[in-house]
């Protein structure tokens, strides 16, 4: 053989080596490309907000590709900019501090329309990929602290612009372009909030595109399944990911596996996925999706656990093929569902709620200017007919009145805490140890007379944190200890017993009232909040937890739930606690008295029969009432003459009452100003005062309500006669 054969033969290995290396390098792309996009996806789901899921992604995408920095710019069209939202370097990742900008250049970084890499990418939609600067012109922005040498620019669809850059040379392979390109789609589609199903099924789409890509880098001399290549991809997944053959065989399971489904590795090899599987026909359905070497999604299958435990979760099924096209198995992905189930039952428990509550809201309000109207005529009714015989009848009149109102009330209990409106203010602590003995004794003819009047014996134990305080009001309280003690009584029919538990835990007041009674089930539980849910056959108006957790949720606390059919059920709140109390507020000394007896007064409302009302019953003790429908006009009264005192109802079309208390305090600060309401809003003190607000009269409610709060203004005494 002459030297120059050899050195030919020598070069044949050498490219020869050289283009399987470059092989496996390609392939190694895809695999890290893979598991970006898996983390990408579980990132989706998991981000409590938009700036925690932009952080994510920078730090996703800055930790698997490798390069110095990575950004995240974002479209503003309210200012024609492309402004950064989430940046991260390298330096940053190296300390493990990633929650903040690391270098200067980043801060307060944006890209103004015009000549720029940055708006090339965002106008044309197609991305820029420079391996070496030194080689090509970058248009830099105004006042640029550092020049990159190499960088990636990606277009986000409409949203953004996604920036990986290098102070060192980086090559931009045609696997590593094509699967930027992916991973930016798929940034797009979480950007775009999609819900989890879609973001699933796009992510799945692309990562089905990576595989192929996969298959088609492999040489023809590695036919068999690439495990040790899927394994990059598959260890640090956060979803569950098997590697099976063409018949279906598990090769290899992710760590995410074997806690999903409680077992190891050997024990799935061994009995496969099929153990798994609830329903045996879904899983041979399954089997025959493997054989048939097609791209699958089941969604939605129940998984039983060795302990017994089921779950839901989506199948995801993606083949690997040889170079020749022949079927070599493929790699299912498992996703979770429990974590998403519960969020979306949340969210369409609430939003039905918030709109049962926004209706019933409206309602409430309507029926107390009704309650009023009726209320303030039967008043009238009884001053003139005093000793008749029609006292008693409108005594029962003013009765009947009186329980629709309290109705009402309950009614707007319920919608406060589903709106998460009401005093809007920090509640003063109290101490929770009295009220809940309160509750207790006020439910005693329920759950010992009753009870054993009809031959069944409850009993209720205490175990109390006497110190332990709670930022709700006493009434509140007292009647969510009421509320979950009727409950527990109705759930013990057979007798039994109620125990009461309170302790502090960590910024918490926590209370649990447990009961010995039949329990619930697993389609019972997720509805006990829900208004009128009851599994009572009657008697029941099936708002009573619907209450509790309305009355929980607008002080900023918790309710959990644990019961099980047959073993009773216990209901843990969670109450924030603080020591700190509200100052007492100064009541504002009178700047004025009524020599006489005798105020000026005005009465705003755009209801008139309770203008008309208000008018007559103060005008028949002697006062000066001026009556407006109209609050602007009002205004205008105000200012041509100086009242003692101004009523004012709070919603009204086109001004509130808080509007006009703020006009008439900046016009006339010495006229003491009441907020009429029929919403059935709380405000606290603060908030009335800062509002140039002096009292609040709640609908329906007497000519003695007005009475006494003119009284505790003007230090005189207001009597009906």
């Amino acid at each position: 053989m002459s030297d120059v054969s050899k050195i030919d033969k020598q070069l044949d290995l050498e490219e020869i080596h050289s283009t399987i290396l470059d092989v496996d390098q390609e392939r190694l792309v895809h695999m890290r490309a893979l598991g970006i996009v898996l983390r990408l996806m579980e990132a989706g789901s998991k981000a409590r907000d938009e700036k925690e899921l932009y952080s994510l992604i920078v730090k996703i995408v800055a930790e698997e590709i490798g390069c110095e920095n990575v950004s995240l710019l974002l479209y503003r069209p309210d200012k024609a900019i492309l402004e950064l939202t989430a940046a991260i370097g390298i330096n940053q990742l190296v300390s493990g501090d990633a929650k903040k900008f690391d270098r200067k250049f980043n801060k307060g970084l944006f890209f103004k329309e015009g000549k720029s890499i940055a708006w090339e990418v965002f106008d044309s939609q197609q991305p820029v990929f420079i391996s070496d600067s030194s080689e090509i012109e970058i248009p830099l922005v105004e006042n640029a602290k550092q020049v990159p040498r190499s960088l990636a620019c990606l277009p986000v669809s409409s949203k953004g612009i996604l920036n990986l850059s290098s102070s060192l040379k980086m090559e931009f392979t045609n696997g590593l372009k094509r699967n930027l390109i992916i991973i930016a789609q798929v940034i797009s589609q979480l950007i775009h909030g999609l819900g989890r199903g879609e973001v699933l099924a796009e992510g799945h789409f692309h990562i089905q595109n990576i595989v192929e890509s996969n298959n088609r880098a492999r040489t023809s001399s590695s036919e068999d399944m690439p495990v040790d290549y899927l394994m990059v991809a598959m260890e640090n997944a956060p979803q569950g990911i098997c590697l099976v053959d063409s018949d279906g065989r598990v090769l290899h399971v992710n760590d995410s596996v074997c806690n999903l489904l409680q077992s190891d590795e050997s024990f799935l090899k061994e009995r496969g996925l099929g153990r798994f599987f609830m329903d045996a026909s879904v899983f041979l359905d399954f089997t025959k999706t493997i054989k048939g070497g097609a791209y699958r999604k089941l969604s939605q299958v129940r998984l039983i656990r060795p302990d017994g435990t089921t779950f839901l979760a989506d199948f995801f099924f993606h083949p690997v093929k040889s170079k020749k096209g022949e079927k070599r198995g493929g790699i299912v992905f498992i996703h979770d569902l429990s974590d998403h189930l519960q969020d979306s039952e949340q969210r369409v428990r609430e939003e039905k709620l918030r709109a049962l509550g926004s209706m019933a809201a409206g309602i409430a309000h309507d029926f107390n200017n009704l309650l009023m109207a009726i209320l303030g005529n039967v008043e009238l009714l009884q001053m003139e007919l005093q000793g008749s015989k029609f006292e008693e009848r409108l005594k029962n009149i003013e009765s009947c009145v009186t329980d629709g109102a309290k109705t009402i009330k309950r009614i707007q209990t319920f919608v406060k805490g589903r709106s998460g409106g009401g005093h809007g203010g920090k509640e003063k602590a109290i101490e929770t140890a009295n009220i809940i003995e309160e509750a207790v004794q006020f439910t005693r003819p329920l759950w010992k007379d009753e009870c054993e009047k009809k031959g069944v014996s409850i009993s209720v134990e205490l175990e109390l944190d006497r110190e332990l305080t709670a930022n709700i009001p006493a009434y509140e309280l007292r009647e969510i200890i009421i509320n979950l003690i009727i409950n527990a009584v109705d759930a013990m029919p057979s007798g039994g017993k109620i125990m009461i538990r309170s302790y502090k835990k960590d910024e918490y007041a926590v209370v649990e009232v447990r009961d010995t009674g039949v329990g619930m089930d697993d389609e019972v539980l997720p509805h006990i909040f829900d208004p009128y849910f009851s599994t009572k056959e009657s008697g029941s108006s099936g708002l009573g937890l619907s209450i509790v957790f309305g009355l929980i949720s607008n002080v900023g606390g918790k309710i959990d739930v644990v019961s099980q059919k047959g073993c009773g059920s216990t209901f843990i709140l969670s109450i924030p606690s603080s020591e700190e109390t509200r100052e007492e507020i100064q009541v504002k000394p009178a700047e004025h008295h009524a020599d006489d007896g005798k105020l000026k007064i005005m009465v705003i409302d755009d209801e008139l029969q309770i203008v008309d009302l208000i008018g007559l019953m103060l005008g028949s003790l002697g006062h000066e009432v001026t009556s407006c429908y109209d609050p602007n006009k009002a205004v205008e009264e105000i200012k041509k003459g100086r009242y003692d005192l101004v009523l004012t109802d709070l919603g009204m079309p086109g001004v509130s009452g808080w509007e006009i208390a703020a006009k008439i305090r900046s016009i006339s600060p010495d006229t003491y100003v009441v907020l009429m309401t029929g919403w059935g809003a709380s405000f606290n003190e603060e908030d009335l005062k800062e509002k140039g607000i002096d009292a609040l009269l709640t609908k329906p409610f007497r000519l003695n309500d007005i009475l006494q709060v003119m009284s505790k203004l003007f230090k005189t005494s207001f009597q009906q006669p």
